[in-house]
C-alpha cells in the first residue's frame, strides 16, 4: 500500500488518452459551471445527483478541467471519505487533465501546497486525513471544493472542514442517493440540486445495463430485530443473529446455484450483514464448490486488492462483502447481486444494486436476487426503485419495464378504488341523511370507514352467510340494540325477545334467543322480579336462532275466528308513524341531556338544542324504540345514541 501511495504522491505523469463526455455529463458540466459563474449571493454550494455507473468523477473531473481552462480556477480540493474513492478520482482527473498536478492528502501521503505552481493543482484528500490537518492549508487556497459521495457531507468532519475555508468557494457534491438515513438536512451543505438523473432513466437511455429482479421469501421475521436510534435501520448484530442461521445461509446457497445453472453467472456480488455473515456463506459456498472470496473491514488493503483484481479478472465467482462495496468500487463485471442484507435505507439499496448495472461487453443486464423476510417492517426492496412501495408480490427474472407495468396497474387499481370510495362516500351520506338515528346504532358501522368496509365485503361474496352485520339495520321487525353484542324486540305487554352473541372457545361464538315474559305489577311487588326468561334456542349458527324469532313471530301473529289480525310486529305498523307523544319525548330529552351533563367531552359539538330539536322530530315508533332500549339497559343505547347524533351532525 505504502508503495502505491508513494507512486500517487508523486508530481504529476502526463497522459495522453483523453475521455469522451456523454452528451448528459457535458450538460451536468454547464449546469455547474453557470450556477458557479452566475452567482447570485455570496456562497454556491450545489449538487448533482446521479445514479451509480453514471459517470460522476468522469464529470466532476471534467468540471475542474473546463473551470481552469474558461474560468482561470487553478485550484482544486476533491474530498472522499473511503480510500478506494480517493484512488480512483486521483486516476480519473490524470486522466482527463495530463498536465495536471495531481497530490493526495491521505495516511503517509501530505499535499504540498504551491501558490507558484503554473498548472491545474488538485488536492484530493480523505476526509479522516484532512480534517487533522487543516492548518498546514491556508483557508484561501482554493478556488473549488468538490465533494465525492456528497451525502456524507453533513457528517461533522465535512462540516469542520468546510468552516475552515473561505465560506465564498463554491461547493459541488456529487451523489447517486442525496438522502440520508439519520434524517440529517443535507441544506446545511447543498443550496440546490442542479442535475438529478436516476437509475430508471439511466437504463431507459442504455447509460447502464437493464437490470432482472428476482425475490426470494425467506422465512425470517424482522419485526422483532432492534433498529438503531440514528439511521432507523437494523441493528446489525441483530439483523446478524435473525439471519445467519444455516437454514437460512442454505437458501441463499441454493438460490445462487439454481440461478446460476439456468444464466452462466460469472461476476457475483454478494452484500451480508456483518462479518459473522460473511464468513458463514463464504465457507458454505466454498464447501459447495463454489469459487469465493471476501471481503471486510478486517481484510488487509493489499489482500483486498488483490481480491478485488482476481475477482475483475474472472478467478473469484463470488465476491461476499458487508458494506465494503456500497460506494466507489468499480466492478463493472458484475452479472448477479444476492442482496442477503435487507435494509430500511432507500439510499443503501440504491447503491448496493448500481455496483451491478454499469455497462459491460460481457453482459446484457444483471441479475438481482433479493431475499424478502416474511414480515413487513419498512424493509425497501427492488419494487421501491420504479416507486413501488412495500410491494407484496414476488418477482421472476422481472426488468425494469415490468416494474413500471407493476406500478402502473396497481396506480390503475388504486384510482379504482378511489372512484368506488367516492361513489360508496355519496350512497353513505345519503343513507345517513335518511336513516333514523337510533336504527343506525344497530349497525355495526358508524363512520363512513366501516360502512364501505362492509359494502366491500358484501360485494365480494355473493351468497354471504347470513349475520348481525346485515340483518338488524335491514330487518322488517324493529329490533333495538341495548347492549355490545344484545339485540332486543319488543312484542306486547312488556313481553320481548332478547338475542346475545357469546364468545366461547377460541374464536367461536354461539348465539342465546330468550322470550322475556313481564309479570304482572301486583306480582312484582311480592317477587321484585320483573320479567320470567326462557331460552328458546342456543345455537353457534345466527341463521338458526333468527328462524326461531321467525316462528315466534308467526305463532304471534296468528289471526283469530274472525280473520282479525292480533298485531302488527313490523316497523311499518301505522300507528309508528304516528307523532310520538309529549311524554316519550320529554322522557328521551331528559335521558339524553342527562348523559350530555355527565359525558359532555365525549360529544362536543352536542348541545341542548341539538337534542331537543332531535326528539321533537320523533314519531311514536322511534321513540317506542328508544325507550324500550332503555328499559333494559339505562346507559348503553343512550351513549350510543349521543354517539350516532354527533357523528350525523359533523357529516351533514
Amino acid at each position: 500500500m505504502i508503495r502505491e501511495l508513494v507512486k500517487w504522491c508523486r508530481s504529476a505523469v502526463r497522459h495522453s488518452s483523453t475521455v469522451q463526455l456523454r452528451d448528459y455529463q457535458q450538460h451536468v458540466i454547464d449546469r455547474c459551471i453557470d450556477r458557479i459563474v452566475k452567482r447570485e449571493g455570496p456562497r454556491v454550494r450545489i449538487g448533482v445527483s446521479l445514479a451509480t455507473g453514471g459517470g460522476k468523477t468522469v464529470i466532476f473531473s471534467n468540471l475542474v478541467k473546463q473551470l481552469s481552462e474558461k474560468h482561470g480556477f487553478a485550484r482544486t480540493l476533491i474530498l472522499a471519505h473511503r480510500r478506494e474513492l480517493v484512488m480512483q478520482a486521483a486516476g480519473t482527473v490524470r486522466k482527463c487533465i495530463p498536465h495536471s498536478s495531481v497530490q493526495i492528502e491521505m495516511g503517509k501521503c501530505v499535499a504540498s501546497l504551491d501558490r507558484s505552481a503554473g498548472r491545474v493543482e488538485v488536492v484530493i484528500a480523505s476526509t479522516q486525513s484532512l480534517i487533522r490537518r487543516l492548518d498546514n492549508h491556508p483557508r484561501d487556497y482554493f478556488d473549488l471544493i468538490i465533494i465525492d459521495e456528497a451525502h456524507h457531507a453533513v457528517a461533522n468532519s465535512y462540516l469542520k472542514i468546510l468552516d475552515h475555508y473561505d465560506g465564498a468557494v463554491p461547493v459541488v457534491g456529487f451523489s447517486a442517493t442525496f438522502e440520508r438515513a439519520d434524517n440529517k438536512a443535507l441544506s446545511t451543505v447543498m443550496d440546490e440540486i442542479v442535475y438529478h438523473r436516476g437509475i430508471l432513466e439511466m437504463i431507459s437511455d442504455k447509460w447502464l445495463c437493464e437490470g432482472k429482479f428476482t425475490t426470494v421469501n425467506i422465512d425470517c421475521d424482522l419485526s422483532k430485530v432492534e433498529l438503531s436510534s440514528g439511521t432507523k435501520d437494523f441493528k446489525l448484530d441483530k439483523l446478524s443473529s435473525a439471519l445467519n442461521t444455516e437454514q437460512l445461509n442454505e437458501v441463499v446457497l441454493n438460490a445462487y446455484l439454481h440461478k446460476r445453472a439456468a444464466n452462466g453467472f460469472k461476476s457475483t456480488l454478494l452484500f451480508a450483514v456483518d462479518i459473522k455473515h460473511v464468513e458463514s456463506l463464504y465457507q458454505l459456498f466454498r464447501d459447495r464448490g463454489v469459487t469465493a472470496g471476501y471481503v471486510t473491514s478486517n481484510t488487509p488493503t493489499e489482500k483486498r486488492d488483490q481480491i478485488v483484481r482476481d475477482f475483475r479478472a474472472g478467478r473469484i465467482e463470488v465476491l461476499i462483502n458487508c458494506g465494503i462495496f456500497t460506494e466507489g468500487t468499480d466492478m463493472p463485471n458484475i452479472d448477479c447481486i444476492l442482496l442477503c442484507r435487507p435494509t430500511r435505507s432507500r439510499s443503501l439499496l440504491i447503491q448496493m444494486i448500481g455496483r451491478g448495472l454499469r455497462l459491460h461487453h460481457s453482459k446484457d443486464h444483471c441479475h438481482i436476487i433479493d431475499f424478502v423476510g416474511a414480515s413487513n417492517v419498512g424493509v425497501v426492496s427492488v419494487p421501491t426503485l420504479a416507486g413501488i412501495e412495500h410491494f407484496q408480490g414476488t418477482l421472476q427474472d422481472a426488468t425494469m419495464s415490468d416494474l413500471l407495468k407493476i406500478k402502473e396497474e396497481i396506480e390503475l387499481e388504486r384510482n379504482r378504488q378511489l372512484e368506488k370510495e367516492e361513489a360508496y362516500q355519496e350512497s353513505f351520506h345519503a343513507w345517513l341523511n335518511e336513516i333514523d338515528s337510533f336504527d343506525l346504532t344497530l349497525s355495526t358501522f358508524d363512520n363512513f370507514r366501516s360502512f364501505y368496509d362492509q359494502q366491500q365485503t358484501t360485494s365480494a361474496v355473493t351468497d354471504m352467510a347470513l349475520d348481525e352485520r346485515t340483518f338488524f339495520p335491514t330487518s322488517v321487525y324493529p329490533w333495538v340494540k341495548f347492549a355490545k353484542d344484545g339485540w332486543g324486540f319488543s312484542l306486547h305487554n312488556g313481553h320481548h325477545l332478547r338475542l346475545y352473541k357469546q364468545n366461547i372457545k377460541g374464536n367461536a361464538v354461539e348465539y342465546v334467543l330468550r322470550l322475556y315474559r313481564e309479570i304482572p305489577h301486583y306480582l312484582r311487588d311480592k317477587t321484585g322480579v320483573r320479567f320470567i326468561p326462557r331460552e328458546l334456542i342456543k345455537t353457534g349458527e345466527f341463521s338458526k336462532a333468527i328462524s326461531k324469532v321467525a316462528e315466534v313471530i308467526e305463532i304471534l301473529s296468528k289471526t283469530t275466528e274472525d280473520n282479525s289480525s292480533v298485531k302488527n310486529f313490523t316497523r311499518f305498523a301505522k300507528w309508528r308513524k304516528q307523532p310520538a307523544t309529549v311524554k316519550q319525548k320529554n322522557s328521551i330529552k331528559r335521558k339524553l341531556q342527562s348523559r350530555l351533563n355527565t359525558d359532555g367531552s365525549s360529544y362536543p359539538s352536542l348541545s341542548p338544542i341539538d337534542i331537543a330539536t332531535f326528539a321533537d322530530r320523533l314519531n311514536k315508533g322511534e321513540a317506542s324504540n328508544i325507550l324500550f332500549a332503555t328499559s333494559l339497559a339505562s346507559v348503553y343505547p343512550i351513549k350510543s345514541l349521543l354517539k350516532v347524533l354527533e357523528y350525523k351532525k359533523a357529516k351533514l
